[in-house]
């Protein structure tokens, strides 16, 4: 096989199919990237860890067809430090030494026989639909933080709920002290269903997402999802398992309504988390919380730890009654991260029920679920 290509273009695809591979595996053919000629004009180059399988089609000068499995750290790394402008990948069919050539510079690295190889999962389409790119990124920016990192005895908490219903997408995230539901119409008539996506898969996907009105169609196969870019398809498995009733959770009223800046609020809170230990913090106990107490058109917000104590005082639009609760700074933080309003609403009703954090517009397209954290005087 031998091809030319800008390596400009080469860099970008590789640097996306290596979001699919494992810098260690018990098979060493699953550190590689598989690259094979698909005509004159293009190749295919593909990685995967097997849960994850990316396959991108790249334009380029095919003189020779073949294939080869090459490791990615080391080939990712010489094509980063080649000269710009053209690369040459020249490789020998009999033993896969693959000459990598641009510029006055040369190498010549060890690649694999591409049998080994798993190949790239054919799904059986049985649902699809579409969304814009920048869509999808944000859907996964503001659900992803709510992720339940560890499996513990709920695997499918570590993966997000898409929702369809009425024609409208629900991503839904929680890892039980905590839910994210963010909403999006979409455009084009399509039936009910609920898939659990993976959120390793969604972490990797959103480094890839850019700020464009492409559209790419979410097909849905037998466990698996394929996101269709059209240069280049995302392949992940689904996540078995019933996920929560979250329309109960959030449909909630409460009493109690605070709208505050958002930044303001921000710079509060990051005051008071210099003095929480993160290891606390972060741990279901909750041991350290932050405590809010509302009244009077003003929030005050304090903390006590071993390493000192903390106060602070902003101006907030209080309606419904004055209340004092705790909460774990961090996953208030989270939240305040990933609205993109200046203003922000939350709702209370009890120093034991959770705290809802929603669109000052009142339109539904986020709703954030906080449990509270019990206060002890």
């Amino acid at each position: 096989m031998k091809f030319i290509c800008s390596k400009a273009k080469l860099m970008d695809v590789v640097n996306v199919v290596q979001r699919a591979i494992s810098p260690k595996s018990v098979m060493p053919i699953l550190e590689c990237i598989k690259i094979e000629s698909l005509d004159s004009s293009h190749i295919i180059l593909a990685g995967t860890n097997v849960d994850i399988n990316i396959e991108y089609k790249l334009e380029c000068h095919v003189s020779e067809g073949g294939s080869v499995a090459l490791a990615s750290k080391i080939f990712g790394e010489i094509i980063r430090k080649m000269p710009e402008g053209e690369v040459t990948i020249d490789v020998n069919e009999t033993n896969n030494i693959t000459k990598i050539s641009g510029g006055f510079s040369e190498f010549n690295i060890q690649g694999q026989n591409v049998d080994g190889f798993p190949q790239t999962p054919v799904l059986n389409e049985q649902f699809s639909f579409s969304l814009e790119e920048q869509t999808l990124k944000k859907l996964i920016r503001k659900s992803i933080p709510f992720i339940a990192v560890s499996e513990g005895k709920r695997p499918v908490l570590t993966g997000a709920l898409f929702d369809i219903k009425n024609n409208c997408l629900n991503v839904v995230t929680t890892d039980s002290h905590r839910i994210a539901v963010i909403k999006e119409e979409l455009k084009e008539k399509v039936d009910d269903i609920k898939i659990v996506v993976p959120g390793q898969t969604l972490r990797e996907l959103l480094k890839i997402l850019r700020d464009s009105e492409n559209q790419i169609k979410v097909i849905v196969g037998d466990r698996k999802l394929l996101f269709e870019f059209g240069e280049f398809k995302f392949i992940t498995r689904l996540l078995d398992g019933e996920f929560i009733r979250y329309e109960a959770i959030i449909s909630a009223v409460n009493p109690i309504v605070m709208k505050v800046n958002k930044r303001v609020f921000m710079d509060s809170l990051e005051r008071a988390i210099l003095l929480i230990n993160d290891e606390l913090s972060s741990s279901t106990d909750n041991k350290v919380p932050v405590r809010m107490n509302m009244g009077y058109d003003k929030l005050d917000i304090s903390c006590i730890t071993g390493k000192g104590q903390v106060h602070d005082s902003i101006k907030a639009e209080i309606e419904g009654g004055e209340l004092e609760i705790g909460f774990n700074c961090r996953f208030l933080l989270d939240a305040m991260g990933v609205c993109d309003d200046e203003l922000i609403r939350m709702e209370f009703s009890a120093p034991t029920s959770g705290c809802f954090i929603k669109s000052l517009t009142g339109d539904d397209s986020y709703v954030y679920m906080i449990l509270p954290v019990r206060l002890y005087n």
